[in-house]
């Protein structure tokens, strides 16, 4: 972090000779740009909606709540919301503090109900909380696995282990568009009553194979959001972008979950 900030250029007010009138200036600059603190506390709001809106969802499900009607068009608003949002927030950047907040929200309707239907997907009756411990005790360790994860993606980012040159980012985001077409075919299809290998919820050794890469897929994701965040710090991007960032990192960190959720899921399924 402090190598980040030693390179604002806002630093640069360091060299003028009264040093009062630089010092105004370094103030000046860190309350209008980008700040990995700033980011790090955008995060935290946006992560904490999810969490709290994801767990009394959740709730709800288990306790055939007023919300269990309305699940599925939550879920499909989430995911529409979040594409819409994306256009906006890239053409409109500004938006993503006001945006960020309310897919947030949705996003938490998604994991919350996500957490309930996948394992009860792969587990069926045996998942249901009032017959067992297997859904809470794999949403605990989808949970820890995304914690773990992407601490150790932020250490090796931040210790230059873990870097990503421009061939590699493009085959990043070549693969996220791929997996995009993919899952889109897939429900397409299926609309129109054609079938095609679904990865998601094959149980069998392919399936965990693709579940595997979506959640390695998801992890790389996260390098390119932290090298996004890096160099808009670096280049004193105005203050707003940090809910930019924090918003994308949001997103990632989701669907890491989602996968993992998944991945421990059929695994168990397996036992």
């Amino acid at each position: 972090m402090t190598a980040l900030k030693s390179r604002n250029p806002a630093f640069g007010a360091f060299d003028q000779p009264d040093s009062k009138f630089g010092m105004d200036q370094i103030a000046k600059s860190e309350s209008s740009t980008m700040t990995i603190g700033g980011t790090v506390t955008a995060t935290a709001i946006l992560l904490s909606i999810v969490a709290g809106v994801g767990v009394y969802t959740w709730q709800q499900m288990v306790n055939g709540g007023a919300i269990t009607k309305f699940i599925y068009p939550l879920i499909i608003g989430s995911l529409i919301f979040g594409l819409i949002a994306s256009f906006i927030i890239y053409s409109k950047p500004k938006t993503a503090r006001f945006l960020g907040p309310i897919h947030a929200v949705l996003e938490g309707v998604f994991v919350g109900a996500a957490s309930y239907i996948i394992p009860m997907q792969f587990l069926g009756q045996s998942a249901d909380p009032t017959v067992s411990n297997s859904m809470q005790t794999l949403i605990l360790q989808a949970v820890l696995a995304t914690f773990g994860v992407t601490a150790g993606m932020l250490v090796g980012y931040a210790t230059g282990i873990l870097r990503v040159g421009a061939l590699v980012q493009k085959i990043i985001i070549t693969a996220g568009i791929g997996l995009a077409i993919y899952v889109g075919l897939l429900y397409l299809l299926q609309m129109f009553g054609v079938g095609i290998w679904n990865g998601f919820a094959d149980t069998g050794a392919m399936g965990i194979g693709f579940t595997g890469f979506c959640v390695a897929l998801a992890s790389l994701f996260l390098l390119l959001d932290f090298q996004y965040i890096e160099a808009n710090v670096k280049a004193g991007a105005p203050k707003y972008m940090e809910w930019v960032g924090a918003w994308g990192l949001m997103v990632t960190i989701v669907w890491l979950y989602i996968e993992l959720l998944r991945l421990l899921s059929k695994l168990q399924s397996r036992d």
